[in-house]
């Protein structure tokens, strides 16, 4: 039987993360002039959050992060942008939450129904099992990668559910070396994807 060295990250049970996923920060995003929005963050119980914009080809417009535990408020002036939509991502490694922005000629929109949380999977490694588990509050399509180090992927599975997605994985017959559990988050133009790795046959695992 080959040997896999488990590493602490990983032996998070479900309950786990919903407890995580508790004391995510408190996040508020409002229209607060003609072309302008603030996000307010209330980071008081929690760490490292990270605020990205970006526009629908995925290119980064502005980042900032949040590395105490404190509340902020950012304001992002889009005088300079084109008519469009524009995606915001904060993230702060338990969970995702993505807000669609649309720029209009005199004023910047914050749709409610346009936003929407992500939260990242939980991977337990039991002998020859890999379980996957990860909350999916809206329907969304989800891609569960194993690669290899050399690239192949023994495994790429792809689902669209709703609630809880869980999948066992049979890693009985991978070969040595270190593997990489790619997960694909998929939905309104953006694309964000989660890593974990482990290794098989090997002393060292790490993400």
């Amino acid at each position: 039987m080959k040997t896999i060295r488990k590493f602490a990250a990983l032996l998070i049970c479900l309950i786990t993360t919903l407890t995580v996923a508790g004391i995510s920060p408190e996040v508020t995003i409002k229209e607060t002039g003609q072309k302008s929005f603030t996000v307010y963050i209330d980071n008081t119980l929690g760490g490292k959050v990270d605020i990205y914009l970006k526009d629908v080809n995925g290119e980064l417009l502005e980042s900032d992060r949040m590395s105490k535990q404190e509340a902020i408020t950012w304001k992002y002036n889009l005088e300079n942008l084109p008519v469009g939509e524009y995606k915001l991502f904060i993230e702060d490694g338990a969970k995702t939450i993505t807000q669609t922005i649309v720029v209009n000629e005199d004023h910047v929109a914050v749709p409610k129904n346009l936003r929407a949380e992500y939260f990242a999977p939980t991977v337990v490694l039991n002998d020859d099992n890999l379980d996957f588990t990860m909350l999916s509050p809206q329907e969304t399509l989800v891609i569960i990668e194993i690669i290899h180090e050399t690239g192949y992927k023994n495994y790429s599975v792809g689902t669209c559910e709703k609630g809880a997605v869980q999948r066992r994985f049979d890693i009985s017959a991978l070969e040595p070396g270190t593997y990489t559990i790619a997960t694909h988050v998929e939905g309104q133009n953006f694309e964000t994807v989660y890593y974990e790795t482990f290794t098989v046959g090997g002393d060292v695992a790490g993400r």
